[in-house]
């Protein structure tokens, strides 16, 4: 089994604060006072972030993470004044910035929205290494997985199901593991059309989302694996896949995956559903 990479999330913290520290030294040109405040701010943050960071690393280790709930806290306490911070200084809010400022702003933006999505997989990971999880069991319409996949693959989506679909399981769970489809695909197919088809079965739904991307080579279930990246040097932490198998498996679905490298890629969701 693949392990984790601690280096991909301490360095967008790291990378953040020494951003931070040549934007104050004026390294992408003069700031406002306002502007240096709001780096200030942000600086102290991400030394927060980092220190929390450390913390799980060397003292919890990332599978006891949600053993402590004040993690969580401490990490949305930290990183969303930073998205506020970031977001108006994005706006122009507080002074106008240059063309390199506003790159730099981007970026750490960019780093923000990383950080938190490498958080969320780690705490949902940890709370299934510790059985923390119970899943609802109830009928629910499946057009909001589809909306889900919509939303996430943000490119054209060829859909064929034929009928309406009703769903049982858990809608949050099952919503957050099409998501986390939904973005290894846009991330790695590398594709601008994605085919989605429902086939059903009595009490069983099949649906398949296909794109004529990259593909990678090897078996297929090993993607499934935790912490296991086509891309080593891929941004995540390769929790995605896993997370969302055991999710569909929760609910009593399941998932499998089958690629051929340059052909493309075929995701295969099996759900309960009523006839």
């Amino acid at each position: 089994m693949a392990s984790v990479s601690y280096s991909k999330l301490l360095d967008p913290v790291s990378d953040s604060i020494n951003l931070m520290e040549s934007l104050l030294a004026g390294a992408f040109g003069p700031t406002t006072g306002d502007q240096r405040e709001c780096y200030k701010r942000i600086h102290a943050y991400c030394w927060g972030l980092h220190t929390l960071v450390m913390d799980v690393i060397t003292a919890l280790g990332i599978e006891n993470a949600a053993t402590r709930p004040a993690v969580l806290e401490r990490f949305n306490a930290l990183n969303h004044p930073i998205k506020t911070t970031l977001d108006n200084l994005a706006a122009g809010f507080d002074g106008q910035l240059s063309d390199e400022q506003s790159a730099v702003i981007s970026f750490m933006r960019d780093s923000a929205l990383a950080t938190e999505h490498m958080m969320s997989n780690l705490w949902q990971y940890s709370l299934l290494e510790n059985d923390m999880i119970s899943f609802e069991d109830r009928e629910f319409d499946g057009e909001s997985l589809i909306n889900r996949l919509h939303m996430q693959l943000r490119t054209k989506t060829r859909l064929e199901l034929g009928r309406h679909l009703r769903v049982l399981g858990d809608e949050a769970r099952l919503g957050y593991a099409f998501g986390e489809i939904a973005r290894n695909v846009r991330q790695h197919a590398g594709v601008d059309t994605v085919q989605v088809a429902g086939h059903f079965f009595g009490y069983r739904v099949d649906l398949m989302i296909y794109d004529r991307g990259c593909g990678f080579p090897g078996e297929g279930g090993v993607a499934l694996e935790p912490f296991w990246q086509a891309e080593p040097e891929s941004a995540g932490l390769g929790l995605g896949l896993y997370l969302a198998k055991r999710f569909i498996n929760g609910c009593g679905g399941s998932l499998s995956i089958s690629s051929r490298l340059n052909k493309g890629t075929l995701v295969k969701v099996s759900l309960p559903t009523q006839p």
